[in-house]
């Protein structure tokens, strides 16, 4: 068998197809490095809340913060308000969906005042879900009183709804 010398053409086409190989690797260990970077900084921002409400009795009954990994990442703060790092990995924007959709409500390239943002919301859910709780009592029982024209209107109805079948009865069975 005989070897076909290879063209330049081919050769190059061998060069550009390697070349677009490398770039899309690089893009991707890029993109990883970028996706790990904001999972970092928002577990240190977990670590951060965690303190704070493990100083808190009201807190710990309320939040079981969550980091989520996906693209992005979200810290759970409960079950409609999360951090992620967006628009650019450095940037927390607090984040709370809502009926109309999601409501950015803070946003910082800076982890302390997040921290302070995060907890400033928490407080306020807490607040929010005793005043809640206290709110909702158990509904007071009505009695259940009927008045005498009542029980009389409804003793003739039924006395001629009685009637009515009787009579249809007799009609039917032809006795009248």
């Amino acid at each position: 068998m005989v070897a076909q010398a290879e063209t330049p053409a081919v050769n190059g086409m061998r060069q550009a197809l390697r070349e677009a190989r490398t770039a899309e690797a690089m893009h991707r260990e890029a993109m990883l490095a970028l996706r790990d970077s904001k999972s970092l900084r928002l577990q240190v921002l977990k670590s951060d809340l965690a303190a704070a409400i493990a100083a808190s009795p009201e807190a710990q009954r309320h939040f079981d913060i969550a980091l989520s990994p996906g693209d992005p990442p979200k810290l759970w703060i409960d079950a409609i308000s999360f951090v992620e790092m967006e628009p650019d990995f450095r940037t927390y924007r607090l984040v709370q969906d809502t009926s109309q959709g999601r409501e950015t409500l803070f946003e910082s390239p800076d982890r302390a005042e997040m921290l302070e943002q995060t907890k400033r919301l928490m407080a306020h859910r807490i607040i929010s879900r005793e005043r809640q709780i206290a709110g909702t009592g158990p509904m007071p029982q009505i009695g259940a009183a009927y008045s005498t024209g009542a029980i009389v209107l409804a003793w003739l109805a039924g006395l001629a709804l009685g009637m009515l079948a009787l009579l249809s009865a007799a009609i039917y069975l032809k006795i009248l």
